[in-house]
């Protein structure tokens, strides 16, 4: 392997590594979630899987993804470790069934989301008894 090849396989392992589990934020930073990206990977208890449902922290407390089939857009207000999501603006475009399905679970858990918490590369949103809603997975 030549020096060209193994700088560019540790550039890109680099690139991947994002946060390393068991790392814990601090959760009281502001704007700490800006510019990251998440996918869902359960949600209401569920597995996600039918189709990728993402979600984007912008600066400013803006939010946007895809829930499965449909783009939204909205705000997240954050403070120490609550997070509520405002009503959320999404396009309505005809879904398959169980795309249908798992999106309007995403679209409910951030409708129920009041707390939130990281531990490396995992975001649990909590409803207001502390049952987890969500848990997406990403952070970069």
């Amino acid at each position: 392997m030549g020096p060209i090849t193994i700088i560019l396989a540790l550039a890109v392992l680099n690139g991947c590594a994002g946060l390393q589990p068991g790392t814990q934020l601090d959760t009281s930073a502001p704007g700490q979630l800006d510019g990251s990206t998440w996918e869902a990977t359960r949600i209401l208890g569920r597995p996600a899987g039918v189709a990728q449902s993402v979600l984007e922290f912008r600066e400013g407390g803006t939010v946007d993804g895809t829930a499965g089939c449909n783009n939204f857009q909205g705000t997240a207000t954050i403070d120490a470790n609550a997070m509520t999501f405002s009503p959320l603006a999404a396009t309505k475009r005809m879904c398959q069934p169980a795309v249908n399905g798992q999106e309007t679970a995403f679209l409910e858990a951030l409708e129920l989301t009041r707390r939130w918490q990281i531990a490396g590369n995992i975001l649990e949103l909590l409803d207001s008894d502390d049952n987890v809603v969500m848990v997406l997975i990403g952070g970069n």
